[in-house]
């Protein structure tokens, strides 16, 4: 049930963003992207990776495209030089502001509708989801 909840969840969350992705002319991957790299500012890619879960390739091919659009750019990452931090550019920041208002509209609209400490209920089970999927990666598959 709580999966469900979670997967109904990002569902509505994509459909909340999906006008505004669409004005913008990005993906709603791009779009997580974007709102993280205004959120926390210039990252590793490897922490957006373990942020966002999702394939090595897939991260890569986000990133590909929208540094092609001008909208990140990948420098080496001075605390591991095998690595990369993006930051946003001038244009970047601009549609990253975009995403992250429609967010913060849809926080304040969810924030009028539930009690105090749901948003933390539902941060902890996140956390939580993300502590067994890493131990999932790890452990051996089974036939």
């Amino acid at each position: 049930m709580i999966v469900t909840a979670i997967e109904r969840g990002a569902h509505l969350i994509a459909d909340h963003l999906e006008a505004v992705v669409a004005d913008l002319n990005i993906t709603q991957a791009e779009a997580h992207v974007l709102a993280q790299l205004d959120h926390s500012g210039a990252t590793a890619i490897g922490t957006l990776h373990h942020d966002f879960g999702r394939k090595r390739s897939t991260l890569t091919n986000v990133i590909d495209r929208l540094e092609q659009r001008g909208c990140v750019r990948r420098e080496l990452n001075p605390a591991d030089r095998r690595s990369f931090v993006l930051h946003l550019t001038a244009d970047g920041q601009v549609t990253a502001a975009a995403v992250t208002a429609a967010l913060r509209r849809l926080e304040h609209d969810l924030d009028s509708l539930i009690e105090p400490g749901d948003a933390a209920a539902v941060a902890r089970v996140v956390d939580a989801l993300a502590r067994v999927a890493r131990s999932s990666d790890s452990s051996p598959s089974t036939p």
